[in-house]
């Protein structure tokens, strides 16, 4: 057994917890990157003697979150930072919790006004190209809901990884399904056409900010888009309230 390595001894967490907790500060401490080699379930099970079904449920624990690549037969592999999980998560709080769109907007608010910032500060050329392409992508959409979202979520995924931040990414990622959503609620809370075409003059000025790598700029570009999605949002839903009221009484009658 290596001289760094203590046994596990029976505490509160199950066997399995310890033996995941100790793969993935091993994961760590060695600096393993996507791709790399994980040690064996035979080496694990030796060095801390302890049964290889323990061992096995570990990693499983790590497939499924993404950590690590398992398959039979063959050595396990680390794997890259993905959403999928914390999508997976995300959602079911979000349902579970009955999150309204709003909140859902007012965390993409605390999260994307730093993320432009940095993106001002670390983004490259190409970046900033894709940023321009997005907006002109969301312009030609015209009033189709389908191909503004669409354009619109590659541009906030284009901020994300401009910062620099992979944490950033993930965490946008994680929110894809709420993001969408909000999208498209924000959308239909824009009852003329002339609302809706005026989507892209609002990304447009958020990113000529960050292009011009102006951080302080593209944050309060960014805060008075978010400001006008919810407020656009929260006046939809109280004319929609007021309307089954009204509808309410007639019926009544």
């Amino acid at each position: 057994m290596p001289a760094s390595v203590t046994p596990l001894l029976p505490k509160k967490d199950t066997l399995s917890a310890q033996v995941t907790r100790y793969l993935l500060d091993h994961i760590a401490a060695e600096a393993l990157k996507p791709g790399d080699p994980a040690p064996s379930e035979a080496r694990i099970s030796r060095d801390l003697n302890i049964s290889r079904g323990i061992v096995r449920e570990a990693y499983r624990t790590l497939a499924t979150l993404g950590i690590l690549q398992v398959e039979a037969g063959k050595q396990p592999r680390v794997q890259g930072l993905s959403s999928a999980v914390l999508t997976q998560l995300l959602g079911f709080a979000l349902r579970i919790a009955h999150v309204s769109a709003p909140q859902v907007l007012q965390l993409r608010r605390a999260v994307e006004i730093e993320a432009v910032r940095l993106a001002a500060q670390n983004g490259t050329q190409a970046q900033f190209e894709r940023l321009k392409e997005c907006v002109a992508q969301m312009r030609k959409a015209g009033t189709d809901h389908e191909r503004i979202i669409a354009a619109d979520v590659a541009l906030h995924t284009t901020l994300a990884e401009a910062t620099g931040n992979p944490l950033f990414a993930l965490m946008l990622g994680g929110l894809r399904g709420p993001l969408e959503d909000s999208m498209g609620q924000g959308l239909q809370s824009r009852r003329t056409r002339e609302e809706v075409l005026h989507v892209p003059d609002l990304h447009k000025a958020i990113v000529q900010r960050v292009c011009a790598r102006d951080g302080d700029g593209a944050a309060k570009a960014m805060a008075h888009h978010f400001d006008l999605s919810v407020a656009a949002i929260l006046t939809a839903g109280m004319a929609a309230a007021a309307s089954e009221r009204s509808g309410q009484k007639i019926r009544r009658r």
